[in-house]
């Protein structure tokens, strides 16, 4: 991984940036995930629709959640 392009968002927790090579990361405290764009496109859908369905419903859990996972 080359330095640092662009911060596209963080917190104290996590952060979103993407490096020199094109990659979007997303690091969550010692974890650092890279990616291609359009994978960060569907990491960030899936998280998106979750968020949606926690606060349609806050008796939720994510354990609730019927999404399909084929990795």
């Amino acid at each position: 991984m080359k330095h640092t392009r662009e911060s596209l968002s963080n917190c104290g927790v996590c952060a979103v940036y993407q490096c020199l090579d094109g990659h979007i990361h997303l690091k969550y405290r010692g974890v650092d995930l890279a990616m291609p764009p359009e994978d960060f496109y569907q990491v960030a859908g899936t998280i998106a629709q979750a968020i949606l369905v926690l606060n349609d419903d806050s008796s939720k859990s994510l354990a609730d959640i019927d999404i399909p996972i084929s990795v």
